[in-house]
């Protein structure tokens, strides 16, 4: 069968109305499945809608018999199709219904994609339901040439119509009997929910459980309980969630929806249409229904507590017919398929409310109770002093008195930790000398050299351009010296005395030029090779690896640091940095040496990183910063500098080994030693 080819684009007003005529088949479709009608007629016309609205070339809908088996209940355009006549393609389309029926997707299939379909056309697929489970399945032939953009949109909008037609299932296929057995099920699960939220008094569990529960009692597929305090209101609990972000778009217009409904203390039904609501509520309204999606929200207030035991009188009864509940919160029940609520659904729901308000506001009066908390873990605490519990609580408190008795009286040396590297003390930094290109690197990593050792060279190209400028200029007076004798030559033999007198004078001034351009040459020659030929000012070792392929080429600025020349086999130091808080530490324990009279300097122990296993080794500091300096890792830091002992075998020095030092202030008790961060943090935060 050939395809139709596509069209020019439509316009604008035409894709209006074309739209408007999808929304008035799918109402219709909707209106339908709320009538009494026959099955059959029901079907047929359900489907001459749903084919005409999606411009499909053919439509069927199975039903499942008594039997288990597929049946034919209406069909559009089937023989044109070709599925009857090819061989074997109702065996291939019937396990295609089958795996929807089993899994309850729709889906889209389309030949060509791993998947064998039983004709050529583009399959929509989308089952039937009737209390949960799959009674049959609606397919739809359409043709080849529709965008793929527009496949996801038939799927969705044939499973919103499967919505209806499950509704007219529901409604019509259900005999008394098992219209009582519901209602019998549904009192004997409401009785098990009334149970639930009644059991605790802790406000978030009592709406976490009715959002979880309710959702099943109502049938619907989102159930959500909002709640108000004072003057702010929050979404507690939404059924399928085990925690609710305030921050979400679904949230945040949900809230402010709420926050309407609990105002007005009315119920709020939407169906579909927003025309006829307050103003008030229109907006908020929209902004939900964009944000969830729902077809169907109905928000039933929540009210306090009534007082069970009522003053007497007729003054304090008109009083309290006069009153008006204050809603303490509302209930939000969404369908996202159906646009009517369930049976009975409103009512069901207003008795929810009810019991849900009254739990959450038992939960909340008993939490008003002035120190609550403590008054339990007091309760609790009781309940140790009674039979043996006596003797177990006193060993307790006599171990924990033990316990602090040790925390003050033991006194350790407190230790303060600080990183940092282990360097040679003597080190020379080599810097650009001029703007230029580096051209030649002549040291590599690792390299030892000694002073006066060229390290690289640069190129600056505007002092090879002055260089460039000043050698012309000598080659300009040597040829105008060269032309100067040529004359004073001619006119000798022409015996002309005052020219040749004239023209040695112009020589001497020349040859004074030449003098001059060639003092300014070696002048620039002399200043090339100082400045952009660096040596070493110092010798030593360069630490920097791949130093060729880090510099060479680069083009670097007066002053820039290149790298370092360090002196290996001289002294070396630690360079640390330890936190700032730590710092107050070892200050204290400098200024009590400096009381007590002695030299000494503030002891510690350090090991390498590279020889872990040498922690004993010892050393102390020499330097302390009198600033602070800021660190990517730590923050706020200060450095310091420590030397190794002397009279100690020392490891294999590698230059900027990683180093710890384990500094010790003086003695701290024992409580100090293991909780000193936790004390210190009282002391900065609470000023304790």
């Amino acid at each position: 069968m050939s395809e139709k080819t596509a069209g020019p684009a439509p316009s604008d007003e035409n894709l209006r109305r074309v739209r408007e005529k999808v929304m008035q088949l799918a109402r219709e479709v909707e209106q339908m499945s709320g009538e009494d009608m026959p099955p059959n007629l029901f079907f047929q016309e359900f489907l001459t809608r749903v084919v005409a609205a999606i411009g499909a070339r053919a439509g069927v809908v199975w039903l499942m018999d008594e039997n288990n088996r597929l049946n034919v209940a209406a069909q559009v355009n089937l023989e044109e199709t070709g599925l009857r006549e090819k061989p074997g393609a109702l065996q291939i389309n019937e396990r295609l219904l089958i795996d929807v029926l089993q899994t309850g997707e729709a889906k889209t299939l389309i030949s060509g994609q791993g998947t064998e379909l039983p004709t050529e056309h583009v399959l929509v697929l989308s089952a039937l339901h009737r209390e949960k489970a799959c009674v049959g399945v609606v397919e739809l032939f359409q043709r080849t040439a529709v965008p793929e953009k527009a496949r996801s949109g038939y799927m969705q909008f044939l499973e919103q119509m499967c919505g209806y037609a499950s509704r007219y299932i529901e409604g019509k296929r259900r005999n008394p009997t098992e219209s009582a057995d519901l209602k019998s099920r549904f009192w004997t699960d409401f009785e098990q929910f009334t149970l639930r939220i009644q059991r605790s008094l802790d406000e978030q569990e009592v709406a976490d459980a009715a959002a979880s529960d309710a959702r099943p009692l109502l049938g619907c597929d989102r159930f959500s309980v909002a709640v108000r305090k004072g003057r702010s209101v929050r979404i507690k609990a939404v059924s399928g969630q085990s925690s609710v972000n305030p921050r979400a778009n679904l949230i945040t217009s949900m809230v402010k929806l709420s926050r309407r409904v609990i105002e007005s203390g009315e119920t709020l039904v939407y169906k579909g249409r927003i025309e006829g609501l307050a103003p008030q509520i229109e907006k908020p309204l929209a902004n939900f229904i964009q944000e969830s999606g729902s077809r169907m929200v109905m928000l039933v207030p929540t009210f306090e507590n009534e007082v069970l035991v009522r003053q007497q009188g007729e003054e304090h009864e008109r009083k309290r017919k006069t009153k008006r509940p204050r809603a303490t919160g509302c209930l939000v029940i969404e369908q996202v398929a159906e646009t009517e609520p369930g049976p009975q659904m409103e009512q069901r729901a207003e008795l929810l409310a009810d019991h849900i308000g009254a739990a959450l506001w038992n939960a909340r009066t008993h939490h008003r109770i002035f120190g609550l908390s403590l008054w339990k873990l007091i309760g609790r605490c009781l309940e140790w002093f009674h039979g043996r519990k006596l003797a177990i609580t006193t060993a307790v408190l006599l171990a924990i008195a033990g316990i602090g008795a040790a925390m003050g009286l033991v006194r350790l040396s407190y230790p303060v930790d600080a990183e940092g590297k282990l360097m040679p003390v003597e080190q020379h930094a080599v810097f650009a000398l001029w703007n230029g290109e580096i051209r030649e690197v002549r040291v590599r990593g690792g390299q030892r050299v000694e002073k006066g050792d060229v390290l690289l060279v640069m190129v600056n190209d505007e002092m090879e351009e002055q260089i460039l400028q000043a050698r012309g200029e000598v080659q300009k007076q040597i040829q105008m010296a060269h032309v100067t004798a040529l004359s004073i030559e001619e006119a000798a033999s022409n015996d002309d005395e005052q020219e040749r007198h004239q023209l040695e004078i112009q020589k001497k001034t020349i040859e004074a030029d030449q003098r001059i351009a060639e003092d300014h040459l070696a002048t620039l020659l002399r200043r090339r090779e100082e400045k952009l030929t660096l040596r070493a000012n110092a010798g030593g070792i360069i630490p920097n690896f791949q130093i060729e392929q880090l510099l060479r080429d680069r083009p670097v600025s007066q002053g820039d640091h290149l790298f370092d020349i360090m002196n290996d086999n001289g002294p070396w130091h630690m360079e640390l940095l330890v936190e700032e808080k730590r710092m107050g530490h070892i200050l204290k324990a400098m200024q009590e040496l400096q009381k007590s009279g002695g030299t000494e300097q503030l002891a510690g122990e350090f090991y390498l990183a590279t020889q872990p296993e040498n922690d004993d080794m010892k050393c102390h500091l020499t330097e302390v910063a009198t600033r602070s300096t800021t660190d990517p890792e730590i923050g706020t830091a200060f450095e310091l500098v420590a030397v190794a002992d002397e009279g100690q075998e020392l490891p294999e020095s590698r230059i900027g080994a990683e180093v710890t030092v384990r500094l010790y202030c003086g003695k701290c008790s024992l409580g100090y030693y293991l909780f000193g961060d936790v004390v210190e943090f009282l002391q900065r935060y609470f000023w304790l």
